[in-house]
């Protein structure tokens, strides 16, 4: 039933896509400003206080209505299962950007491509004055980043026992790792952030792991191992490292290089150096993403259905 719900979901949202500014996407936003508003003290105790106010509710009623469903009518338990696959997958959230700055790049109009990263990225980022490369470098990692989060991580948690309020944990736990970083008090953000990072911790080493197996086996495990450091967040450096050496396309920030001190120290140890892998971010890299993350889906999938089928004949 999960497999079916999943792979409906994915089609469906093909169709009709949850879009960013989709009702239950308000809904959840203002569920955690209320929240944190309300609950939120500003301290240690208010943060994990106002994480458990906002998590706990909604996961239970989602758990709830999964477990009456199903001793009521399976189909009805289906349905239920399906709609919040449906409601929390998020694939065109991420694909419409990135496919829209690949049109804007083969139609060699990089204003438009800019315009439409600095809309995708949010505040904080400045594309005016970047290139090519760096406009695709970062709509990679942002895609890469984006599948993982709306669709890999989802499904994860889908798999869980307690079925459809694993895909609401998850996202809600999203969300507000992201939303009260920036609007809730430091405590409260770091609470959320944290927490997050528990939620994803074995989802983002899963998705690593598929990109390997269906990219560029040995350079993903070689970006996995050495890369981390060049992303300031660890959760998305393990999925962006990994992503990225199955591309064979150089992400992030150069790695520094050593000092004479530490060279000499790693030629007396017989250490090799560390070195950046792959080729400079270039439009055909997008579409080499676009393939990878489908790889990606369809290995999770076939996994998921050879599980189901052993299930049933066990």
């Amino acid at each position: 039933m999960t497999f079916f719900s999943i792979l409906l979901a994915l089609i469906a949202e093909q169709y009709k896509p949850v879009e960013k500014g989709h009702w239950i996407h308000r809904m959840t936003d203002v569920w955690l400003d209320r929240v944190a508003t309300h609950v939120d003290n500003g301290s240690e105790s208010g943060a994990r206080l106002a994480l458990i106010a906002a998590l706990v509710p909604p996961v239970l009623l989602v758990m709830i209505v999964y477990v009456i469903l199903l001793g009521v009518q399976p189909v009805l338990a289906f349905v239920w299962s399906f709609l919040m696959a449906y409601l929390f997958l998020g694939f065109r959230q991420f694909s419409h950007p990135f496919s829209a700055i690949h049109e804007a790049l083969l139609e060699r109009n990089l204003d438009k491509a800019r315009e439409i990263l600095a809309q995708w990225q949010g505040p904080g980022i400045h594309t005016e004055t970047m290139s090519e490369s760096e406009v695709i470098r970062l709509a990679l990692e942002r895609a890469i980043v984006g599948s993982h989060r709306h669709v890999f991580g989802v499904i994860f948690w889908m798999l869980i026992p307690i079925g459809p309020a694993g895909v609401v944990l998850y996202r809600l736990a999203d969300t507000a790792s992201q939303r009260w970083s920036a609007q809730a008090s430091a405590d409260l953000g770091a609470a959320a952030r944290r927490f997050f990072q528990w939620v994803d911790w074995v989802p983002v080493r899963l998705t690593a792991m598929g990109f390997a197996i269906v990219g560029n086996f040995e350079d993903a495990v070689y970006g996995w191992r050495y890369h981390l450091r060049k992303w300031s967040n660890e959760t998305e450096a393990v999925i962006l490292a990994a992503g990225a050496g199955a591309l064979g396309v150089r992400l992030g920030n150069p790695l520094p290089e050593p000092d004479s001190d530490e060279a000499l120290r790693m030629a007396e140890a017989g250490e090799a150096p560390i070195y950046d892998l792959g080729l400079e971010a270039n439009i055909r890299s997008l579409r080499s993403a676009i393939g990878l993350v489908w790889r990606a889906v369809i290995l999770w999938l076939m996994v998921i259905a050879l599980t189901t089928i052993s299930v049933w004949l066990g």
